[in-house]
């Protein structure tokens, strides 16, 4: 562990860290043994680069929300000012035969998690004027952030209603209300282009979004930092552009990948057979030498044992 520390420490130096609002944002870590650490808050980026560089965090995360005192333990006094809007897809929660029992990362799934984004990101922009922004979660799935200031007020009331909108489940669409949207006052105005959507995702699951409907409705959800390194796979949250999107989801794990040079002896401790674009096969007890990402990553799955470097 002291080797991924070590990485972890390294990359955090020289990290293109970008919060919006940092001084707004409460903060909580994973530590090395895994205990997760809240209410921390920052003056500026590079207060925090300079925090996660000395104590080199397995995960980083930050508040939706928005704080009159962000650092306060107190959650009733920490002065709630707005949230932004996040939704959470995660390919391990979608019942597509590419994820389906997934346990180790593939591309198929992962495809499959993109596509959730690009419908989530349309319909948003679409259908209720949002603009979304993407970022893959470093693992298996993708966020989506929305900053427009006139949702930041949304209740957690106002929030589960949007996402039965979003995923076309449960809405009794006559009551919908957006509230502080520029006069919109029934969706059903605006967004009747919507309503063919909605039908047919009522009928076949392939119209519908799939999205963590809980992350949506919490108010207080604290979320993984964009490009901070996902504690289960030591690849980058990686902030994408709509083109982004557009390529294969190799071409994002790719430039996700944190830990490029040198390889790494292992030994399995459980089977593995296809991982992204490795076909590694091997069995309990065997030995390989492995590409570093691919090893590091295998590693923090709890599937090998790390021997050296080489």
């Amino acid at each position: 562990m002291r080797y991924i520390e070590a990485l972890f420490r390294d990359y955090y130096r020289r990290a293109q860290l970008e919060v919006p609002d940092i001084e707004r944002r409460e903060f909580a870590w994973l530590t090395r043994d895994g205990a997760m650490v809240r209410h921390r808050s920052f003056k500026g980026v590079e207060e925090l680069r300079s925090f996660c560089a000395k104590e080199a965090p397995l995960g980083v995360y930050y508040s939706v929300a928005l704080y009159s005192d962000p650092g306060n333990k107190d959650m009733e006094a920490k002065g709630w000012l707005g949230a932004d809007l996040v939704f959470d897809i995660d390919g391990d929660h979608l019942d597509t035969p590419a994820c389906r029992g997934m346990e180790l990362l593939t591309l198929r799934c992962l495809e499959d998690a993109k596509e959730e984004a690009i419908k989530l990101l349309e319909a948003l922009d679409n259908e209720l004027g949002l603009a979304g922004e993407a970022v893959y979660s470093g693992h298996r799935g993708f966020h989506v952030h929305v900053r427009d200031p006139e949702v930041r007020g949304l209740d957690s009331g106002e929030r589960r209603r949007l996402v039965d909108f979003i995923t076309a489940r449960g809405l009794d669409l006559s009551k919908f209300v957006v509230r502080g949207r520029r006069g919109v006052e029934n969706l059903l105005e605006e967004a009747a282009g919507s309503l063919r959507r909605i039908m047919m995702g009522r009928e076949d699951g392939n119209y519908a979004i799939h999205i963590d409907e809980v992350v949506t409705a919490d108010v207080h959800r604290l979320i993984r930092l964009p490009r901070s390194l996902n504690n289960k796979t030591a690849f980058i949250t990686l902030p994408l552009s709509k083109s982004d999107l557009d390529k294969p989801a190799e071409e994002i794990v790719e430039r996700a990948i944190a830990f490029r040079k040198g390889s790494i002896s292992v030994t399995f401790k459980k089977p593995v057979g296809e991982v992204l674009w490795e076909k590694i096969n091997r069995g309990v007890g065997e030995e390989a030498v492995l590409p570093a990402y691919m090893a590091i990553y295998l590693y923090l799955q709890g599937y090998v044992d790390l021997n050296g470097v080489r």
